[in-house]
């Protein structure tokens, strides 16, 4: 049983909402405490004092006990989850990358680059921005960091991060450069950071030039803020053909 799951099993039994495991789980500490009380009357005798010492040891001992419980489970919860890619999913490090930028400062972007500056694999980087990413500090920090790296950085900024036609454009453009320079094939693209909108668009490019498609599948907090590192390996897209017409 993983963290995770071992920290949900244990916290179904301290939620007074779920009446018949909570019971269960009171029932056991009751048992417990009856057990640690029997053991010291035998060591120690039934004395005035003795009594004393239990009744304020359990005030004392159970709430303690209950409180650390409690924080060994959040403890195990907030561990961090690990997405593994089995290698027959994982996208090979390209010698070229297309790749949106999010504004998100804990976004994929680094670890997906650093997937394919595996072996210095990566020479040639295409990142699709928008306004707000293009003024962004984020964006200087990568470009001077690809840069430290030997990989040539390409900006291709587009108007609007919720148009699907200013993503694919650009998309085209990039994949359309990437084809002539020899130092940049193979390539791929990416379309986990930035908007939906234009995921979809850098898809559709992505299948016009047939080139692979790849996406970063990162484990989320429950804030909805990307966990650094929190996969093993971009995943590569494969499209399934139906062998058929549709209806």
């Amino acid at each position: 049983m993983n963290a995770h799951r071992l920290g949900g099993f244990l916290a179904q039994f301290l939620d007074s909402r779920a009446p018949l495991l909570f019971i269960i789980a009171s029932l056991v500490l009751a048992v417990l405490g009856n057990a640690l009380y029997e053991l010291v009357l035998l060591i120690f005798g039934e004395q005035p004092m003795t009594l004393h010492g239990i009744i304020i040891g359990a005030a004392l001992i159970f709430p303690l006990l209950y409180w650390g419980l409690r924080q060994a489970i959040e403890t195990i919860a907030r561990q961090r989850p690990m997405v593994k890619v089995e290698p027959v999913e994982q996208i090979k490090p390209h010698a070229g990358l297309v790749l949106p930028v999010g504004l998100s400062q804990h976004g994929p972007e680094r670890a997906i680059l650093e997937w394919h500056l595996r072996s210095a694999t990566l020479r040639d980087c295409w990142l699709i921005v928008s306004p707000e990413v293009e003024k962004s500090a984020k964006l200087g920090d990568l470009k001077q960091w690809l840069i430290e790296q030997d990989v040539d950085v390409h900006t291709m900024p587009i108007s609007n991060a919720t148009s699907l036609e200013d993503a694919f454009r650009a998309t085209m453009q990039a994949l359309r450069e990437a084809q002539t320079s020899p130092r940049a094939l193979p390539v791929a693209v990416d379309i986990t950071g930035g908007t939906a909108v234009m995921s979809v668009g850098l898809a559709l490019a992505a299948r016009n030039w047939s080139v692979p498609l790849q996406y970063y599948p990162a484990v989320y907090g429950k804030d909805g803020t990307l966990l650094i590192n929190s996969a093993t390996a971009p995943k590569q897209i494969v499209f399934a053909s139906t062998g058929g017409t549709m209806p």
